[in-house]
């Protein structure tokens, strides 16, 4: 192919002409159109790994194509996205960061993250009113559970309380997680809210741990262990997280997953611009094609992820495994993360203790 180069005024007359035809012929439509989304380019983007890493590389085709856009994936967990975008605070490499802890908090604190202008937003007033920012920042995205998980061939009548762990028939069959696993420090919060205390105040959830230890099966530490757990009828019960009974469903376990009277804890999945990104108008659209009603049942679908549209559809059989709906959504027990983070060292020391004994 033969290439043709233009000096400036050539280029400049160029430039003329072609405003000048576009102008007369009256179509003026597509070009407004084209402004509106961002004409290619690279972005960088965060993913927890695993199944929902998974479904982000098949939907992530589909924004490169419709945005003309090259999309590079960097497995990083929360903790450790948030020390990186920390670490390259004046020269960012991250575009979009995925946060799973509370961490989006932090990351406004210390000036990391951008907030969004809602009028640039297609999707963002499709969310639930309490998955949307209310500071500005990213929005939830999707949303998981801290509820129980069950062996429905084992417990065919669903579990309804927190209680129901201590029950003498599950003696050594409940599945426990170490408190080092987001999940059993988040449980280990919801025990000491039931009794009196709370993350100012964790000592009750240690004694009613103490307690529940000779029904414990195991207690382990990471996420994959405790479908091991199930699938090896080792636990029949477990305080655990809805995306992974709808994983570990997915993997021929036969688990349901139920929401204790008491309440579940809810786990919020967010995405945020990273100030300084290279390309943060694309970045911008990333996050708003997340919100689609269509993508959003694609992240629930493959990794388990619950919806925050209120437009999108799940299947029925979708719906009898994860929490949905804005009643669920909202009902759902917040935890202070800020005081969860900043105690979690002196919880540990706590629980080992607890648990050596």
């Amino acid at each position: 192919m033969r290439k043709r180069f233009y000096g400036k005024a050539a280029a400049g007359i160029l430039t003329l002409l072609i405003t000048a035809t576009a102008c007369s012929s009256g179509k003026d439509a597509p070009a407004a159109a084209a402004t509106d989304k961002p004409s290619g380019g690279k972005l960088v983007v965060t993913s927890f790994g695993g199944a929902i890493e998974e479904t982000q590389r098949a939907y992530i085709k589909q924004f490169e194509e419709e945005y003309n856009a090259e999309v590079e994936v960097v497995t990083l967990y929360s903790a450790d996205a948030l020390a990186k975008i920390r670490a390259e605070k004046n020269n960012q490499t991250i575009d979009v960061v995925l946060f799973s802890g509370g961490q989006e908090q932090i990351a406004a604190k210390e000036d990391l993250i951008m907030k969004l202008d809602p009028e640039q937003m297609e999707n963002l007033d499709q969310l639930y009113p309490e998955a949307r920012s209310a500071d500005g920042y990213g929005p939830t995205f999707g949303y998981e559970a801290l509820g129980m998980i069950y062996n429905r061939d084992a417990i065919p009548t669903p579990p309804v309380s927190w209680n129901d762990l201590w029950k003498e028939e599950y003696k050594g069959q409940v599945g426990l997680v170490d408190i080092s696993n987001t999940y059993g420090n988040q449980f280990l919060v919801a025990l000491a809210k039931m009794n009196g205390g709370g993350e100012d105040n964790i000592q009750p959830g240690l004694d009613a741990i103490k307690t529940l230890l000779p029904n414990a099966a195991a207690i382990v530490k990471s996420s994959p262990e405790v479908g091991n757990l199930f699938a090896q009828d080792e636990a029949v019960i477990a305080p655990f997280d809805s995306g992974y009974a709808y994983t570990f469903g997915k993997q021929g376990i036969p688990i349901n997953f139920a929401i204790p009277k008491e309440g579940a804890v809810g786990i919020y999945i967010t995405a945020q611009v990273v100030k300084g990104s290279p390309n943060p108008e694309l970045a911008r659209k990333y996050i708003d094609f997340l919100l689609r009603p269509e993508i959003q049942k694609l992240t629930a679908e493959g990794g388990g992820y619950s919806p925050t549209n209120s437009q999108t559809e799940l299947s029925d059989d979708l719906k009898g495994i994860l929490p949905n709906g804005e009643d669920t959504f909202n009902g759902l027990i917040h935890l202070d993360l800020a005081q969860v983070n900043n105690n979690k060292a002196d919880w540990m020391e706590k629980w080992s203790k607890l648990i050596s004994q």
